[in-house]
């Protein structure tokens, strides 16, 4: 044990000199302190509404003709800017002064006409979806303001459905923190970790150092623990790291202790598999190409099953489960045995 410690020692104090690890951690450094940017932006791409709830500025909208709309306008978060024409609202609009244009018509809810509403926006920019989702609330209403008047006509009166126990739409918010965010930034090691192992043990044998340390007073099963041993350690150290900058960004996370737990086991079992390809291919190139493939494999079938490492952390962060998911984790952590006994068999040839 103490010659497994002192390799892995030494393993761990050449870290800082893997560039790809050191980069990796930059980024997930980043990802993690700026989560919440990084949420609202993502999330604004597929749901605008989602930038609902957050504190946005109000607004300038610039505002031609008159008419009930504008009751409405009032009641949102904009600010309205009057014009004349629509030529001097252009005009404001292309020096960037306001964010949008409104052309209310001359049509009224009473009357006969179809009421078109013409709405300038600027093209690929923010500022347009923060128009929109501020002016969602004002048109929806006026909507059902003129639906109202209008659907007297109808002569009959539309059947009405009641529906019990609609499940409502999980907050996007809420989708990219716990359902890719976290499961994310805690998995990321494990996977670095199992290609660190194939580069440890590959750089080894292409420098031909391999055969030196077996004649050494250390043996082979000894590095490897002591290789993958570093491997391990650095990956909760990792987790640990990420969730608490998350929960610096107002991010309640649950069960954190599990979680850490979790990818744990999950590290002990794609580190094995790292040592496996590398001893058995000995080439790094086509050591880490075969891993890569692995890795997609498992990826994808990660979240083909409920109760994957993927959903199980999704569920923990969330507080959605507790100790129950231990059976879970004995599950996977017998996963460890038949790729020790494998690892050991091909460490002995």
């Amino acid at each position: 044990m103490g010659k497994t410690l002192v390799i892995s020692k030494k393993e761990a104090g050449s870290l800082l000199n893997e560039k790809t690890l050191v980069l990796a951690l930059i980024i997930q450094l980043m990802i993690a302190s700026l989560s919440s940017l990084l949420v609202m932006g993502l999330a604004s791409f597929f749901d605008p509404q989602a930038l609902d709830k957050y504190d946005l500025r109000q607004s300038k909208i610039g505002i031609i003709g008159e008419g009930d709309l504008n009751n409405f306008l009032e009641k949102s978060r904009i600010r309205q800017y009057h014009y004349p024409s629509l030529s001097l609202a252009l005009d404001d609009f292309n020096r960037h002064r306001i964010d949008a244009i409104i052309v209310i018509p001359e049509a009224r809810p009473s009357g006969n006409e179809i009421i078109e509403i013409m709405l300038y926006l600027p093209k690929s920019d923010i500022k347009g979806t923060i128009a929109t989702v501020q002016l969602k609330k004002p048109f929806e209403e006026f909507e059902g303001y003129v639906r109202d008047i209008r659907g007297k006509r109808i002569g009959f009166e539309p059947v009405k459905l009641y529906v019990d126990d609609i499940p409502r739409k999980t907050s996007t918010y809420f989708e990219f923190i716990y359902g890719v965010l976290i499961p994310l930034l805690v998995f990321t090691p494990v996977f670095i970790s199992g290609g660190l192992i194939i580069d440890m043990l590959t750089e080894e044998y292409e420098r031909k150092t391999m055969d030196l340390l077996r004649v050494s007073p250390v043996s082979f099963p000894e590095i490897l623990n002591g290789k993958m041993l570093t491997s391990i350690i650095i990956v909760p150290l990792q987790a640990f790291l990420w969730l608490t900058l998350v929960s610096l960004n107002r991010v309640a996370i649950y069960n954190i202790t599990l979680i850490l737990l979790l990818v744990s086991i999950i590290a002990v079992i794609v580190v094995m598999i790292g040592a496996i390809i590398a001893i058995s291919y000995k080439k790094r190139i086509i050591s880490q190409y075969i891993y890569s493939l692995i890795l997609i494999l498992l990826f994808l079938l990660g979240y083909l099953f409920a109760d994957s490492p993927f959903n199980l952390a999704t569920r923990l962060s969330s507080g959605a489960m507790g100790m129950e998911s231990l059976t879970y984790f004995g599950l996977y952590a017998a996963l460890i045995i038949p790729f020790y006994m494998y690892l050991n068999k091909i460490r002995a040839i």
